[in-house]
Formats: C-alpha cells, structure tokens, sequence
C-alpha cells in the first residue's frame, strides 16, 4: 500500500544517510589513525535520533566522534549528535521573549544572502525598557551586565523571527556590537557587554561564539543602559530563505499551527488542536472549541500530537461532550479558519498517538509531502458511526 511503501522509502533514505555520515567520518579518521587501529563498531543509531531531525550535518548538529579502546584492544568508534538550541534553551531554562516592534523607521532586521543583520535592541521587557540610566553612577557593572543579557535576548528572538522559528538554522553568531550608556570615566564596558556575549554561547553553544566590539557611549534611546545589534550567519536552503524548505514549508513548530492531538482527559478522541505555545522542546496543545482546561504541554517529541491527515478521517470531536462533525475535511476547515497545518518535517516523533484507546488503525497512518489527505473511514469506523445513528 502507498503508506507502507512510505514508510519503507523513509527507512531505505535514513539508512543510506547514516551510512554515508559514517563513512565520511570513518574516512577523517583514517587519516589521524593507523588502519590497523580501524577496527571498530558503530554504536546502534534510531531513526528517529539521528538524520531525519537533522538532515544535513551544519556547525550545531556536527556528529561527535568518540574513540575508545575496548577490552580486546580495539578502537570502538561512536557518534553522537549534538545538542540542538531547543535543548539546550531547556536545559538552560531560557525563554526566548516576543520580538520588539522597531521604535522608529526601520526594520528589525535585513536578510542579505546568508547573514542576518539584527537591529540594535534595548533592553525591552514587557513592551517597556527594564535598564536605564548610566553606568556606574545609576546603574551598577552587574545590573548592566542584566541589561546588555536581555538586550542580547531579543537579537536573538529578532534572528528566531528572520529563520521563521528555527533557531537551528543558526550556523554561526558572527559578531556583535554592544554599547554601554557610560559616565566619561567608565571604562568596563567589556564586563557589561559580557552578558550578552555569554547569552549566546549559552544558546548556540560552539556557533555562539563572535567577533565582538563594546563601546561606551554619552546616552542611548529612552535613557537605556545598553543596546546590542548583531550579524548571523544561517543556513539557507530554499529561496524563500531561512527557515523554509524547498517547497516553501517551515523547517520549525509554531505557534497558531494546526495539528491533530490526543484528548489526555478522554483519550478515546483524536481531534483538532492548535500549538499555543512552543518554549524550547515544550509544546502546548489547545484543542478547537475545547475550554483551557483540557490544554496540555508536552515535549516536541511526543507522539500524541501528529500532522493534519494523519489518521482522522471520521467523527472528529470538536467540542464536549457529544458534538461530532462527519467525516472531517482538513483542507476545508485550514482554508475557512485562514489557518496553516503544521507540515510533516517539523515533527520530531518516533511514535504515533501511543495514549490512544480508540479504533484507529494505525497502519493507514502516512507522512507524505502532500499534508493534507481526506481519507475514508475505515469499515470498523463506518460500523461504529452506523451504530452511534440507530442508537
């Protein structure tokens, strides 16, 4: 069947993919190592861990290579990949703020073939300015440290905005510009500008690290005590620019993006659900026509939540508690709602629906590139709503 020729497809293009990673790192190898050393094993790799979140190997996502010498004297060889900025913003516990609107004629920031150059920013929160006055006679060195790590945080949600949400798409933060509202005799503005300097690192990891100048200047705008403007170095892979695949599909989870979602209160519906919310590997699902309180977070990986198409094709719930619509139309309900549905690549899930009790059968379940399939019910489904009617 066309799913499970899918399916097999997928698995045929990950493995040749780990296959050719692995030869090129085993090749880079040899020429530090003797070949008499090259007796190794690959550590088991999943789908799921490894290429399909990470297509093509970029400064962030490098494999790590890793030698060690077993009990039989030979040298095992392992790969790992690194972290990505949404797990290491959780591990940090960053939140990465609403991008500023402009405060005067110009644009938050300009795309000019691979580089994103950000605006200076302020230290904004909240829509209003956190930090201001002079250093150090109003502000102190570490209270201006504060400064220049919030205004350090909204460059970044400035480049997240021009990737279209992807922060991976980050290969490198190129430099950065800080300036630091100073008396005339202040001379540490490298200690100030520091915060926004760690920020980066902390997020991008080895990519975080720039080219820097720090300056101290007479005053700055609305009395901030620091402003921060950067450039980015990204991966482009499409002509609709960073954060877009090919076909003009976004390469990251969003906000206001409609998938379809397991009901935790119930977990006998699969519905229709929005993405609230997405902070770090957390995702919060909200479901149409449902009250808050049947919202959920869970981690971007989890498998309750799938691509519109996947399996509802009958009696999708809409609203408590016995409020069904017939066999549901997705390309119909995207276009009267003026919504997008979430494509299959920014799914990161190597299960699907495991909280599900109902009758799906989970074989028909597809993720190809069309994203949205009317599909027929099944004949247990036709059998049940036949049922549910003469009742």
């Amino acid at each position: 069947t066309l799913p499970q020729k899918t399916r097999h497809w997928e698995q045929a293009m990950v493995a040749f993919k780990v296959s050719a990673a692995a030869l090129a790192l085993l090749l880079d190898v040899a020429l530090l190592l003797p070949s008499s050393k090259l007796v190794g094993a690959f550590s088991p790799l999943t789908p799921s861990s490894f290429l399909p979140a990470c297509p093509v190997i970029k400064a962030n996502y490098c494999p790590q290579l890793a030698l060690r010498k077993t009990s039989l004297g030979r040298v095992q060889m392992e790969i790992s990949v690194g972290e990505s900025v949404e797990d290491r913003l959780a591990k940090a516990g960053i939140t990465i703020p609403p991008t500023p609107a402009p405060a005067a004629n110009y644009v938050p920031y300009v795309i000019t073939g691979n580089l994103v150059h950000v605006s200076g920013n302020i230290p904004i929160e909240d829509g209003a300015v956190k930090y201001t006055g002079k250093v150090p006679s109003e502000k102190s060195v570490e209270d201006a440290y504060n400064s220049a790590r919030l205004c350090g945080l909204n460059v970044i949600a400035q480049v997240k905005a021009a990737c279209n949400g992807d922060l991976n798409k980050v290969t490198r933060v190129v430099k950065l510009v800080g300036f630091v509202n100073s008396e005339n005799d202040f001379t540490d503005q490298p200690k100030v500008i520091n915060g926004a300097s760690d920020v980066m690192i902390e997020v991008f990891g080895e990519a975080g690290k720039h080219a820097r100048s720090a300056l101290g200047v007479n005053t700055l705008p609305f009395g901030s005590t620091t402003e921060v403007e950067a450039i980015f170095e990204v991966e482009v892979e499409s002509a609709f620019g960073p954060g877009f695949d090919s076909k003009g599909q976004p390469t990251a989870l969003q906000p206001g993006m409609k998938v379809e979602a397991v009901d935790r209160s119930f977990k006998d519906i699969i519905t229709v659900a929005t993405v609230k919310e997405v902070k770090g590997n957390q995702v919060l699902i909200g479901f149409d026509g449902w009250g808050d309180q049947y919202d959920y977070w869970c981690s971007i990986d989890d498998g309750d939540f799938q691509p519109p198409g996947t399996c509802m094709r009958a009696s999708a719930r809409l609203s408590p508690p016995n409020a069904y619509v017939g066999y549901f139309d997705w390309a119909s309900y995207l276009e009267e709602t003026s919504s997008k549905a979430a494509p299959p690549p920014v799914f990161k899930s190597s299960t699907v629906f495991p909280s599900y009790k109902g009758d799906i059968n989970f074989e028909l379940w597809q993720r190809i590139e069309a994203q949205v399939i009317p599909m027929p019910p099944t004949p247990q489904q036709q059998e049940r709503d036949e049922n549910r009617n003469n009742k």
